[in-house]
């Protein structure tokens, strides 16, 4: 039995009409009429009931009807998700980062993504949390991944998991060895942070207002990298999410300290995020699945 054939049912089910069936369909009222005969000659049990007033479902076409239904449910399924798999031949996903997620997180995964569609092409601008925000509300990305953003109702987020955030110094400064550190004695050492559009930045900041610390850091740089090359000159420490500086400290280029304050170990969240209501593209959806993924399973 071919697929047509249960549309063609079903529209006949539907509008009780042999002729409004054809108008649906778009096809003469004579192939509508040939191809109800035969499915009822093929299945050997009136399916219509037919008068003046039109064809009504008798016991076995209400049956069969439900099962074509069904039928046709799931082959408009399999149709959607395999219209999504040819949309993955070409395609294209812009995505927003904090800076200390590229390397370590994003680019791994992406790598992996490639070997399975190669031709799908990303655009990755790195960026603070403030402007991986903006660029899903303007449009200019399809996701963001930012850390410790603030809640805005354009803002769907996907997924959040927590980071400690660490003290970054050379393996001789003075603090290491120190099981952890609190943010009042950060404050009495030189110190080059990411600047305020920065999550970690605000979560510092947060800390040291709870702890009465006043601090005006020697440096602001709005870049990671160059609060690693701060810490590298010698001149003092940086503030960081602790995988931001994984590779450095398994090579013993860096130490890192967990901070505190009076509460408890500081942790920054990185959350997975896109906007709210606008829709993504096949491939922009089957990456975002791929992140929350690996967020999910650490």
């Amino acid at each position: 039995m071919q697929f047509g054939v249960l549309k063609y049912f079903l529209a006949v089910a539907k509008t009780g009409s042999i002729r409004l069936a054809s108008e649906e369909l778009f096809v003469a009222p004579s192939a509508v009429s040939r191809q109800m005969k035969a499915l009822e000659e093929d299945l050997g049990i009136p399916l219509f009931e037919r008068s003046a007033q039109g064809m009504r479902l008798t016991s076995a076409g209400e049956v069969f009807a439900s099962t074509a239904r069904s039928i046709v449910r799931q082959m408009e399924r399999a149709r959607s998700e395999m219209d999504d798999l040819r949309g993955l031949k070409r395609g294209h996903v812009t995505i927003y980062a904090v800076e200390g997620v590229v390397s370590e997180f994003l680019f791994p995964l992406l790598a992996s993504f490639n070997q399975r569609f190669p031709n799908i092409s990303f655009e990755i601008q790195v960026t603070g949390t403030d402007d991986v925000l903006a660029a899903l509300i303007e449009d200019r990305g399809d996701i963001g991944l930012a850390f410790n953003p603030e809640a805005s109702p354009e803002i769907l987020q996907i997924r959040q998991t927590d980071h400690p955030v660490v003290a970054v110094a050379l393996p001789n400064h003075p603090v290491v060895g120190a099981e952890s550190l609190r943010v009042a004695e950060l404050a009495q050492h030189v110190l080059g942070l990411p600047d305020r559009t920065f999550g970690v930045r605000r979560l510092l900041d947060e800390a040291m207002a709870r702890d009465h610390v006043q601090n005006q850091p020697f440096l602001q740089v709005n870049s990671i990298e160059m609060a690693k090359a701060f810490v590298r000159s010698g001149m003092g420490l940086t503030v960081l999410p602790e995988f931001a500086v994984k590779v450095e400290t398994e090579r013993k280029e860096f130490a890192s300290i967990r901070l505190k304050d009076q509460r408890c170990e500081l942790s920054a969240t990185l959350v997975l995020c896109t906007h709210r209501n606008r829709h993504l593209s096949a491939a922009a959806r089957r990456v975002l699945g791929v992140l929350n993924d690996a967020m999910l399973n650490g």
